[in-house]
C-alpha cells in the first residue's frame, strides 16, 4: 500500500508540474481570436460614369458642361494639373458650389451621396462661378488614398513644382491657364484665407513658399487650393496660382 501510495504521489507532482507549465506558457497573452475578413471601404472609391466628359479636339474648352451639368447641376467648372502622375486632378476634377449651403460638399459626392472624400468645392457666400473675384478659394480633402487635394503637398518640393509650375482650369467660356506663385503650410484662420489679398501679403507669401517661382507678384486674380497639413494642429497647406 505505501508503494502504490507513493506511487500515486509522484503521478500528482507530474500532473501539478504540466498544469504549471501550461499556465505559464499563458501568461501575458490574450486568446487568439479568429482573424475578422477586412470589408473593402467602399466610401472613398470613383464611381464610373458613362458621361462623356472631356473632348480632346476642342482645344479651348474640352470639357462637356453641357452634359456634365444635366447630372451635377452644381458642376461649374473643371481642374487638372497636366502630367502629374499619381495626382488626383491629373486627368481633371469638377468644382461645385451650392447656393445657400457653403459646405454641402464637404463630405458628398457629385451626385450629393456621403463620401468622406467630399468633392473639391468653393463656397457662394464668397465666391462667384465666374472666377471674377480678387481671390477664388477651392477647398478639398487630403486623403490617405491619395485623392482629392492629398497630392498638392508635393509642392513642397522644388522639383514637382519645376515638373507642374501651372494648372487649367476650365469654365463653360473660358480656358484659364494658371500659374502657380507660392505654396506655404498655414494656420486654418490665416490671412491667406481673406478674399481680398494685398500686395504686401501676397509677398510674404512669397517669400515663405514651399517652392521658388519665376512667376513674381501677381497682379491678377488668384486662385489658391487648400487641404489639410499634419504639421501642427489645424494646419494647411495652400498652394497659389495667378489666374
Amino acid at each position: 500500500m505505501e508503494k502504490k501510495g507513493h506511487f500515486l504521489r509522484k503521478i500528482a507532482g507530474l500532473m501539478a508540474v504540466v498544469m504549471l507549465l501550461a499556465m505559464c506558457a499563458g501568461c501575458g497573452q490574450k486568446p487568439v481570436q479568429p482573424e475578422k475578413p477586412v470589408e473593402p471601404d467602399t466610401t472613398d472609391t470613383e464611381q464610373p460614369t458613362d458621361i462623356v466628359l472631356v473632348q480632346p479636339d476642342d482645344a479651348e474648352v474640352p470639357v462637356d458642361f453641357e452634359t456634365a451639368q444635366k447630372a451635377w447641376p452644381d458642376a461649374y467648372a473643371y481642374i487638372k494639373i497636366p502630367g502629374a502622375s499619381n495626382m488626383a486632378i491629373r486627368e481633371g476634377n469638377f468644382l461645385v458650389q451650392r447656393p445657400g449651403d457653403d459646405d454641402y460638399y464637404l463630405y458628398r459626392d457629385l451626385d450629393g451621396k456621403d463620401n468622406k472624400a467630399g468633392t473639391m468645392y468653393t463656397q457662394a457666400s464668397f465666391n462667384k462661378p465666374d472666377m471674377s473675384d480678387p481671390v477664388t478659394l477651392i477647398y478639398g480633402h487630403n486623403m490617405k488614398t491619395g485623392r482629392m487635394f492629398a497630392p498638392i503637398v508635393k509642392y513642397r518640393d522644388q522639383s514637382f513644382y519645376d515638373a507642374h509650375p501651372y494648372m487649367y482650369l476650365y469654365t463653360p467660356n473660358q480656358l484659364y491657364k494658371v500659374n502657380l506663385f507660392a505654396g506655404m503650410v498655414t494656420p486654418h484662420d490665416s490671412t491667406v484665407y481673406s478674399y481680398s489679398l494685398s500686395a504686401d501679403y501676397i509677398k510674404q507669401c512669397i517669400a515663405s513658399s514651399t517652392f521658388k517661382s519665376s512667376v513674381g507678384t501677381p497682379t491678377g486674380n488668384i486662385l489658391t487650393l487648400s487641404t489639410c497639413a499634419y504639421d501642427y494642429d489645424n494646419a494647411r497647406y495652400v498652394v497659389m496660382g495667378e489666374l
